[in-house]
């Protein structure tokens, strides 16, 4: 009996064994077809940290909860809107469609691309892509499997290395720019204006000649700005002060441009960390600039404000000609300006300050309603 119940019990073991390898077997056999459940697969990537969109290349059949946040999107949404075209950008759609039509016909992944997306509020969200062919998916045959990765912040780390760059290369031409035409420039002022003291003729030539000879000292001056080595002494100031200091300075220029400069100062401490001289030098330039966007007066309203409990933010607003929207983007860069006689330099030269305050510069315009200059400055003080 005691043999018969020990050869039950090995059976029995076997039995099992051989049940539970059959249910290895088909579930691996699943996972390679991916289940007979999309429900399944769907709860298996729904809360995976990367969007994933599976769909056919023309609707989307299902997103994941990140593939939701990333368009901004409800689940009503996407039943409502399903169409793959509304969430491609219309630059990438070719590119997208060549490379679909590629995944259809390997089980290889692609490897990831650039690419754009639409979010429902009509931003455009730079990514990353990789898509798979998933065959066999309940009611639909053969899928594609869309990984998404949200590259909007490394692009902008692209760009303010590019932009750093620019001003890295810009200051070492300025040295040696500056360098070779101090001297002799200094030459040419010195001894125009003594020739205009000994001829009694041609004195508007020479008015001229100095005008423009000034103009190029200028230039040079703004090099000279971006060239030299900033050897910053931060201190403790008061920022209204500094405002009002400048005010003060630009007064006259404002009145005879039939220009109000308005001030208001909504915060109960002004007080940064900062180079006073510096700062200066960067409201003066964006005082300057909104003065002469205005030829025909107007308006320039200075507000200060707290931003939150770590920034203070300084808005200069004008009423001039404004900038076009396509121009914007390029404000900062070296050599590009929207004033007949500018160089560009001045506001590359302020980006630059901020950015040394741990600040920030944002520009907004409105073409033939004014710009909107705002100046965010961490309260470190």
């Amino acid at each position: 009996m005691r043999r018969k119940a020990i050869y039950c019990n090995r059976l029995l073991a076997l039995t099992v064994k051989r049940k539970l390898e059959l249910k290895i077997a088909a579930a691996k056999e699943a996972v390679s077809e991916l289940g007979p459940d999309s429900m399944s697969y769907q709860r298996l990537i729904k809360y995976l940290p990367e969007p994933i969109f599976v769909h056919d290349g023309e609707t989307v059949l299902f997103t994941n909860q990140a593939g939701l946040r990333l368009l901004g999107l409800t689940e009503a949404d996407l039943l409502a809107n399903p169409e793959v075209r509304r969430y491609v950008h219309p630059d990438c759609r070719e590119q997208a469609r060549r490379r679909l039509k590629k995944v259809f016909e390997t089980d290889e992944p692609s490897d990831f691309a650039e690419s754009k997306l639409i979010s429902v509020s009509g931003e455009v969200i730079d990514v990353e892509a990789s898509s798979i062919r998933i065959r066999h998916y309940p009611g639909r045959g053969t899928v594609i499997q869309s990984v998404f990765r949200d590259i909007r912040d490394r692009k902008k780390e692209e760009e303010a290395l590019i932009q750093s760059e620019k001003l890295s290369v810009v200051g070492q031409m300025a040295a040696g720019i500056a360098h070779e035409i101090r001297n002799p420039l200094t030459s040419l002022i010195g001894f125009s204006k003594f020739l205009k003291t000994r001829i009694d003729s041609y004195h508007d030539y020479f008015d001229i000649m100095l005008v423009e000879l000034d103009r190029i000292n200028s230039i040079v001056q703004e090099f000279m700005a971006l060239a030299k080595p900033q050897a910053n002494q931060f201190r403790q100031h008061d920022l209204i002060k500094i405002i009002q200091s400048v005010l003060t300075l630009l007064e006259t220029q404002a009145i005879m441009n039939n220009v109000e400069l308005k001030a208001a100062y909504n915060v109960d401490s002004a007080m940064l960390l900062c180079e006073e001289n510096q700062l200066k030098q960067v409201f003066v330039n964006v005082l300057k600039n909104a003065i002469e966007a205005m030829p025909k007066g107007g308006t320039v309203s200075i507000v200060l404000k707290s931003s939150g409990s770590r920034n203070i933010t300084v808005s200069i607003t004008d009423q001039g000609i404004g900038i076009p929207k396509e121009q914007l983007p390029l404000l900062g860069g070296p050599f590009f300006t929207t004033k007949e006689s500018g160089t560009g330099l001045g506001l590359m030269v302020c980006y630059r300050i901020i950015e040394g305050h741990h600040g920030k510069i944002n520009i907004s315009s409105h073409a033939g309603k004014g710009t909107t200059v705002t100046i965010s400055l961490p309260k470190n003080g």
